[in-house]
């Protein structure tokens, strides 16, 4: 099927424009056209001065003594959290601070096997990829050692019981990150297959870096099938839900239900759904161009958003939960389409996709956004409940 796309032009005097794994090998290199970065590392964060380790670093083996002495006997102050792979604890080795996590249920793989998962996943060197840094597998243990990250998982971010709720322009630049992060994996044949909010780590100036990519391949296939509980199955594309098809697009789907959590704040199995899933109540909502009523009143309240980029987002997630997979964007394209809203460009590149909004309805003219406020008031559609947002912010 021809991949097309559309590139739509939004006035660029417009006051909307005011901000500038499974360890699975792809082995169709789709759509790759390549983004060349030219950042330099954040190696610092600028608020704990938590440092990272260079992008060069080369895996070591590491010794149980070690990661024991590490961690401080894998004590209870140093916990850090617990997954369907294994507990994580903090500790420092080397001058670095880092996170060990005990793979309890890969300790029957040989170490062989093991080693050889550690070697791909280690080659892994991105700003935006959490670092494995080494592992051991020394007798029956089997301990997987990463870089820290200073500020916790986007869930913590975006729970609603935050003291400090994320605020758009931040959670633009999360979304961004990840997105960069996501694509280098696919760009270097690995699907990471599970994509969520929890693994989505940040530093304190809330630069995102993937974690957990490849643990579905070290861990028993036991373990990977038996890991469907309501919140991780929400991340999962229809096919891979149905069939068990895994591909670079699956990853894209899951990405798309972190981009409407990063939208409405909202998590998937959160109460105020009445029952309903977050995907199957936000669907209609991005098909509409309803911005309006997908947004995080907390992002409202505080008017520090942009329309402009909420509009944008909101078309993006909309293409990346395409239930048709040959029809859902490329991480490519997503990339660039997130660079586009960071910077507040006056275009945005989206993939031509008939079950959603036009996107000329966001060009029109004031006069056809006044009618279309007028129209509000007799009961109008969620479409003009959305112009009407944008209006009102042209006003301000």
């Amino acid at each position: 099927m021809e991949n097309t796309t559309k590139r739509v032009n939004v006035d660029s005097s417009s006051p909307f424009c005011q901000t500038k794994m499974s360890h699975t090998h792809i082995n169709n290199h789709e759509e790759h056209h390549q983004i060349v970065e030219q950042t330099s590392e954040k190696s610092v964060c600028s608020m704990c001065y938590n440092k990272r380790p260079k992008l060069d670093w080369t895996k070591k083996e590491f010794t149980y003594a070690e990661l024991y002495a590490a961690t401080q006997g894998f004590s209870a102050k140093n916990f850090l959290s617990e997954g369907g792979f294994g507990s994580v604890y903090k500790g420092e080795i080397l001058g670095y601070k880092i996170a060990v996590k005990q793979c309890i249920h890969a300790s029957h793989k040989q170490e062989k096997e093991f080693k050889s998962e550690v070697d791909a996943l280690s080659t892994a060197r991105h700003e935006n990829i959490v670092m494995l840094l080494g592992s051991c597998s020394e007798g029956n243990h089997r301990l997987l050692v990463y870089e820290y990250v200073c500020n916790g998982s986007l869930d913590q971010h975006l729970s609603q019981y935050s003291r400090k709720p994320l605020c758009w322009q931040d959670r633009v630049k999360v979304a961004n990150g990840a997105a960069k992060g996501l694509l280098y994996l696919h760009q270097n044949n690995i699907i990471h297959r599970d994509i969520k909010p929890n693994n989505i780590l940040l530093t304190h100036d809330y630069e995102a870096m993937l974690g957990d990519f490849g643990l579905a391949k070290i861990a028993s296939e036991e373990l990977s099938c038996s890991i469907e509980c309501p919140g991780n199955l929400a991340y999962w594309a229809p096919e891979y839900a149905a069939y068990g098809k895994v591909s670079n697009k699956t990853d894209v789907y899951s990405f798309g239900v972190v981009l409407v959590e990063l939208i409405t704040g909202m998590r998937t199995t959160d109460k105020r759904l009445g029952g309903k899933g977050l995907v199957g109540w936000a669907r209609p909502l991005l098909k509409e161009g309803n911005c309006q009523k997908l947004v995080d009143g907390r992002i409202m309240d505080s008017h520090g958003h942009d329309c402009h980029q909420i509009f944008w987002m909101s078309r993006l997630a909309g293409n990346c939960l395409n239930k048709d997979p040959q029809k859902r964007l490329d991480m490519n394209t997503v990339v660039k389409a997130l660079i586009h809203i960071e910077e507040g460009c006056s275009s945005c590149i989206v993939e031509k996709d008939s079950s959603t909004l036009p996107m000329s309805d966001y060009s029109k003219s004031k006069d056809d956004m006044r009618e279309r406020d007028s129209s509000e008031s007799n009961g109008a559609s969620s479409k003009s409940r959305t112009a009407y947002c944008y209006y009102k912010s042209s006003e301000n």
